[in-house]
C-alpha cells in the first residue's frame, strides 16, 4: 500500500507539473501572438496592409485618445477614404464631382483619433449616398480628395472637406465627327450642378443642350488615360491625390503652337471687351486638335511617381485693360496607385 501511495503522489506531482508546463506555453504563444498584432507595417513597405492597420486602429475605441497633427490626419483621412472605396482600374468618359464638408473641434495642432473617426464616419455615409444615386453607367469611385481649413470664427475649428469624383463609361466613340460644333460656354457648379451649358451650335444649334465644348472634351480624353491593371482579384485606388491646373495663359511657353488654331494647345479666344459677347463655336477639326493635345500635356505635367486618374475642362475668363480672353482651364488629376484585393477584410 506505501508503495502505491508514493506512485500516485508522483503522478499527481507529474500532473501539476504538465499543467504549470502547459499553461506557461500558452501564455508564451499568447504573448508572441500579441507582440505580432502590436508590430505596424510601413506604408513604405506595404500600403494597403498599413492602411488596413491603421483604420482598425482609428475605429479602436481604446486608441481614440491617440493624436495625429492636421496634415497627418488629412492624409490618413484621405487614404483610408480611397482604400475603402476607391476603384479606379476601369475606363471611364465621364466624371460626377461632389463636395462635402465636416466642422471638426478645435484641438490646437493635434486631432485625436476619435475626431478623425468621426469624420470618416460621416464622409463615408456621404460616398455611399453619392454612389447610389449615380447616374452614370457602369459607376465606380475613382478618387477622394480631403482638404483641411482653419474655421475663420473664434474658436479656430477644423473645416474638412472631401471632393468626390465618381466616374463612369458613357462614351464610345473616339474622335469628334462632322456634328460636333459645340458652344465654348460650359459651367458647373462644386457640387456638379450644370449653371450654365452652350449646347451644340453652328448648323447644330439648340441640340445637346446640357453640354459644351468642355465637358465633351472631358469625356474623350479621360478615354486617352492608360488603366492600371493589378491582376484578377485586384482593384486600384490612389493615395496622395493631387491636382494640375493648366492654361494657355500661365503656361504659354509650352502652350504655344503655330499649328493650332487658336496659336496653344489649350483653347484660347481674344475678344474685344467693349463688344456685346456672344459664345465662340468651336468646329469639329479644332475639337479633334485640342483632344490631340491632351495626352502630351498629360504626360508633359505628371508628376513623378504619380499617375493620371481623370481629366476636366472648365470655362474661364482673364480680364486685361485691353482686352478679354475666353479660356479653358484644364484640370488633371493624378495620384499614387495602389493595388489591394478586391474584397480586403475591413
Amino acid at each position: 500500500m506505501k508503495k502505491f501511495g508514493i506512485f500516485m503522489g508522483a503522478m499527481a506531482l507529474l500532473v501539476v507539473a504538465a499543467i504549470i508546463i502547459a499553461c506557461t506555453k500558452e501564455k508564451e504563444m499568447r504573448t508572441t501572438q500579441d507582440d505580432l498584432e502590436m508590430v505596424t507595417v510601413s506604408k513604405d513597405v506595404d500600403m494597403s496592409t498599413y492602411l488596413k492597420q491603421f483604420k482598425e486602429k482609428m475605429q479602436s475605441v481604446s486608441k481614440g485618445d491617440e493624436t495625429l497633427s492636421i496634415e497627418d490626419a488629412r492624409w490618413h483621412l484621405e487614404a483610408v477614404l480611397n482604400y475603402t472605396y476607391g476603384d479606379a482600374g476601369h475606363q471611364i468618359s465621364e466624371i460626377q464631382h461632389d463636395t462635402f464638408y465636416y466642422k471638426i473641434p478645435a484641438n490646437g495642432n493635434l486631432m485625436t483619433l476619435s475626431q478623425l473617426n468621426d469624420a470618416f464616419i460621416v464622409f463615408s455615409n456621404h460616398v455611399e449616398e453619392v454612389y447610389e444615386k449615380c447616374y452614370l453607367p457602369e459607376k465606380r469611385i475613382f478618387a477622394v480628395q480631403t482638404k483641411f481649413m482653419t474655421d475663420d470664427s473664434k474658436e479656430g475649428n477644423i473645416s474638412a472637406r472631401i471632393v468626390l469624383s465618381v466616374g463612369g463609361a458613357t462614351t464610345m466613340y473616339q474622335w469628334f465627327d462632322s456634328t460636333d460644333y459645340w458652344s465654348d460656354q460650359y459651367y458647373e457648379d462644386e457640387q456638379g450642378n450644370v449653371t450654365y451649358a452652350g449646347g451644340k451650335c453652328g448648323p447644330y444649334e439648340g441640340q445637346c443642350p446640357n453640354s459644351g465644348a468642355p465637358k465633351e472634351l472631358g469625356k474623350l480624353s479621360n478615354m486617352r488615360i492608360p488603366r492600371i491593371d493589378c491582376g484578377n482579384g485586384y482593384r486600384v485606388y490612389f493615395t496622395d491625390v493631387v491636382d494640375v491646373w493648366l492654361d494657355s495663359i500661365y503656361e504659354s511657353d509650352y502652350m504655344e503652337d503655330e499649328n493650332s488654331p487658336c496659336g496653344y494647345k489649350i483653347y484660347l479666344n481674344f475678344r474685344d471687351p467693349y463688344i456685346p459677347h456672344t459664345p465662340n463655336c468651336i468646329c469639329p477639326d479644332d475639337m479633334n486638335y485640342y483632344l490631340s493635345k491632351f495626352p502630351e500635356i498629360m504626360n508633359h505635367y505628371q508628376p513623378n511617381g504619380k499617375h493620371p486618374i481623370f481629366a476636366t475642362y472648365e470655362c474661364g475668363l482673364y480680364l486685361s485693360e485691353n482686352w478679354i480672353a475666353d479660356m479653358f482651364q484644364l484640370i488633371i488629376q493624378y495620384g499614387t496607385a495602389q493595388c489591394v484585393l478586391d474584397n480586403p477584410e475591413m
